[in-house]
């Protein structure tokens, strides 16, 4: 699912309307603000449509896999602070805890902050 990985982290996107429309159709989320400009920006999220949140998770699991293949998850907890816009680039950095950020290109602050608990084998 990563464009591509480089010393910082993983590279996404960029995030296209399509590719929301997909995820759209796979959690059954007909929210407009998803699929249609003017109703992303009727809402007040301006000219671009807004990724389905669940995508998002999508990218910083995918990293997280990428980087630990053996690893089992037990537990997942995400803290969505900001949101994913049509055309953003995205980058995600694993974190110590273990965890990882989202961060969309141009952005300071990230958009969801992730913390993993693993299962631990014997």
């Amino acid at each position: 699912m990563a464009d591509r990985q480089d010393e910082t982290g993983w590279r996404f996107g960029p995030v296209s309307g399509p590719d929301m429309a997909e995820w759209c159709a796979f959690l059954r989320d007909d929210n407009a603000i998803h699929l249609r400009r003017e109703a992303a920006e009727a809402a007040g999220f301006g000219p671009r449509r807004v990724n389905p949140g669940p995508a998002n998770l999508a990218y910083v699991i995918s990293a997280v896999m990428a980087a630990h293949p053996q690893a089992e998850f037990v537990e997942i907890a995400a803290f969505f602070a900001g949101n994913v816009f049509e055309d953003d680039r995205l980058a995600v950095a694993l974190t110590p805890e273990p965890g990882a950020t989202l961060h969309a290109e141009g952005r300071e602050t990230p958009v969801l902050r992730v913390q993993f608990r693993f299962k631990e084998h014997e």
